[in-house]
């Protein structure tokens, strides 16, 4: 028997710290990654299901877990690539993955990475949803 072999996606979003998102070394706050990770991970999930569907669904999607390593500061000013990439899976295993990577465009070295991971979950009962509703799915396999 055969075995699928997940597919990898990738988005890219380009991000330019302002002062607001800095301290006082005008370094930026590292609870500022987890928001641009945040947007990374929705620019996927807007193409299965947007926010607003989700929502008269009765879907939504909580993060289960966040992590990121820091490696280099990133500071006001900087012009940043946040790469997000999802393996698209041929089963769904009631999580989802995507890992992060964020990059300085001058010196192309990785200012951070991580990953989040998020659940499927039925907003009336606050139950694990288990089964996709097969248009989701269906728009879920086609990602690219």
């Amino acid at each position: 028997m055969k075995t699928e072999k997940a597919r990898t996606i990738t988005r890219r979003l380009e991000i330019t710290p302002r002062f607001h998102q800095t301290d006082m070394m005008g370094v930026v706050h590292n609870a500022e990654y987890f928001l641009w990770f945040e947007e990374g991970r929705l620019q996927v999930m807007s193409d299965v299901i947007p926010v607003t569907e989700a929502l008269e669904l009765g879907v939504i999607t909580p993060v289960v877990e966040n992590h990121c390593v820091y490696k280099t500061p990133a500071r006001f000013g900087n012009q940043l690539t946040l790469v997000t990439t999802h393996n698209v899976l041929p089963a769904y295993e009631g999580r989802l993955r995507f890992d992060h990577h964020l990059v300085d465009k001058a010196t192309k070295s990785e200012i951070a990475s991580g990953y989040t991971v998020i659940t499927l979950v039925d907003a009336k009962n606050m139950r694990l949803i288990k089964e996709w509703i097969p248009e989701l799915w269906s728009r879920y396999q086609a990602l690219a």
